[in-house]
């Protein structure tokens, strides 16, 4: 009942706002193919290979591909860089310098013992300047959604733009993930792989998605599809906690002066599409794009649609016009 409440007193807030503040519109995009033959993979290339950044915050693995200005993909709870969808993937490279890497305690990122948004975004402000990115542009996925708004809070100054797709609004302001959706996630016993499906996808999808979502994964030969411990299982449970109670950055969203997309899924079981709308409203320079039938896992149902979404975003920036 508390959740339901939540909701309802976020949908009644916005109801007001949202039109007056963001630049919103809800799409409809059409079927993608489920398990698509993607031309240029970049996890086909030999000569893409795993690489280590030694930052000032400790080694980060990282790969990168593609040419043009760069964007980094910060991913999500309990997920390792091989979760990105290869097609959307593919999609920002033709683009794009593209680079994804592993959070802290996974792989062969640095081991740690603390995982707030605090420390998670100082990892990735590091990975940028040791990498001397310059133009960037940051996408975070679900939890690195909270990692990337931190990021984009406490230390703008290197990041020129952010993506926030299937992303948590902070504090007052989100809706949490359900007590059984958190524990589908974490790897509870007894969870299946189809149990994860189900949430991460709507029903309409979810029989494709079981039988795609493996050979749509990035996965690099040289990639040891490492497994995600129980210390950082915990560790990023507890960021996830903090940032639903974090009302310090639910009022800083409203500074916030960088060029921001908002990606939510009509159809998202993990995270309602109302964290995405309240994110949209409360940042000034926000667009918002409503997805329809889409999922938390979007960006493998719309690997084309979304990643040109972005593309788009990205070209107009910062003088972005007209919506993706």
């Amino acid at each position: 009942m508390k959740r339901l409440l939540t909701i309802v007193a976020i949908g009644s807030l916005l109801a007001g706002t949202l039109a007056r503040h963001v630049e919103a519109r809800t799409v409809i995009y059409p079927a993608e193919n489920a398990c698509p033959v993607v031309a240029n993979r970049p996890d086909r290339n030999p000569t893409i290979r795993e690489q280590i950044a030694h930052t000032a915050r400790g080694d980060i693995a990282y790969y990168r591909f593609g040419k043009g200005s760069p964007i980094v993909l910060q991913t999500g709870y309990r997920a390792t860089l091989s979760e990105w969808d290869t097609a959307f993937l593919t999609g920002l490279a033709k683009e794009h310098q593209v680079i994804v890497f592993d959070n802290r305690g996974i792989g062969r990122s640095d081991h740690a013992s603390s995982f707030t948004t605090e420390d998670m975004a100082d990892d990735l402000d590091a990975l940028v300047g040791t990498l001397r990115l310059r133009d960037v542009t940051l996408l975070g996925w679900s939890m690195g959604g909270a990692i990337v708004t931190q990021l984009a809070l406490y230390h703008p100054s290197n990041i020129q733009r952010i993506v926030l797709m299937s992303a948590p609004a902070p504090g007052r302001l989100g809706v949490p993930v359900a007590p059984g959706v958190m524990a589908a996630l974490s790897g509870a016993p007894g969870t299946t792989f189809d149990d994860v499906m189900k949430v991460l996808f709507p029903s309409s999808a979810v029989k494709t998605a079981s039988k795609c979502f493996r050979q749509n994964m990035f996965s690099p030969a040289d990639y040891g599809n490492p497994p995600v411990s129980a210390a950082v299982t915990a560790g990023q449970s507890a960021l996830l906690a903090a940032w639903d109670r974090d009302d310090v950055a639910a009022d800083a969203l409203s500074k916030l002066r960088i060029d921001t997309l908002v990606l939510s899924g009509a159809k998202d079981q993990v995270l309602h599409e109302q964290n995405g709308k309240a994110l949209a409203s409360a940042i000034p320079r926000a667009q918002f794009l409503d997805i329809k039938a889409a999922g938390h896992a979007m960006m493998y149902q719309y690997p084309n649609a979304l990643s040109a979404a972005v593309n788009r975003f990205i070209a107009r920036s910062p003088n972005t016009g007209s919506m993706p």
